[in-house]
């Protein structure tokens, strides 16, 4: 039985157990809502499997229709996981640079090992100021100090070998033009002197791989336990462990693809100079 599976049988066992504590009580949905402080609309949904109940809300429904100790405790439980489960499960999105980059620095901070692939975009930890600029212009000038400010806290944890960062893009991303072609050029320039550091792992997808993955957008992983995405309008958080395992074995499948050592350089060599040929 799938997790998702054992979550539904587990609310309707929840509802169920409801219903029927305040059907031997013998009282009516009106009552039991009026004397646990609820509408009646709520209690309805309730009883439904239409709305998990708050722990609150069972221990005011169990205490009311006099349940006894045993059932008490194991509803009160069941509601308790039930909502740990669906924590983990859930996506936040984040609105704004700025405040995407204090939820990444306390991500980080914990973080052993970072892993980032981009389709069309340098990662924020391996832009040069002057791309970084360019990508936060949109941005009115204050929002663009305290994300450059977070971003730079960001970077400074890349001085602790302690930490591994693993980097992967496409091809494309270092042609997609962002601002002038110099600039272009010395970003990538920028990617061949940050490869050398010892605790960084640089990988280039080249657009002449056999690449059969689907990769619909960028994403970053922190250790095995955080998965980021950016979007259109702000910035989602997947915590789900089984979507992170997806998201791992998605990078594992780009990683195969990517180029590194002595034909990265080369790659990235050929990049820059076909950027400055523009110039």
């Amino acid at each position: 039985m799938t997790a998702p599976e054992r979550s539904r049988l587990a609310r309707e066992r929840l509802s169920r157990e409801l219903r029927r504590l305040r059907t031997e009580a013998k009282m009516t949905g009106t009552a039991t809502a009026r004397a646990t402080g609820m509408s009646q609309s709520k209690l309805s949904k309730i009883e439904n499997g239409m709305l998990l109940p708050s722990v609150t809300d069972v221990e005011r429904l169990v205490a009311e229709l006099a349940a006894a100790r045993e059932t008490r405790i194991e509803l009160v439980e069941l509601a308790r996981s039930l909502h740990a489960e669906a924590e983990t499960r859930r996506v936040v999105l984040h609105r704004g640079a700025h405040r995407h980059q204090q939820t990444i620095t306390r991500v980080e901070a914990r973080a052993a090992t970072s892993r980032f692939f981009q389709v069309n975009l340098v990662p924020s930890l391996l832009q040069s100021e002057s791309y970084l600029r360019i990508v936060l212009g949109t941005m009115p000038q204050s929002e663009q100090e305290a994300a450059v400010a977070a971003l730079r806290i960001r970077r400074a944890r890349m001085d602790d070998l302690a930490k591994q960062f693993v980097f992967l893009m496409s091809e494309g991303a270092l042609r997609w033009r962002m601002g002038s072609a110099d600039l272009m050029a010395e970003q990538v320039e920028h990617l061949a002197a940050i490869q050398r550091r010892p605790n960084v792992r640089l990988g280039v997808v080249p657009w002449s791989a056999d690449a059969n993955v689907v990769a619909l957008h960028g994403f970053h992983i922190y250790d095995e336990r955080v998965v980021t995405v950016s979007v259109l309008t702000g910035n989602a958080t997947i915590t789900d462990p089984l979507d992170v395992r997806e998201y791992l074995g998605l990078f594992s499948r780009l990683e195969r693809l990517a180029v590194r050592g002595e034909e990265l350089q080369a790659l990235l060599k050929r990049i820059a100079e076909d950027h400055r040929r523009l110039s």
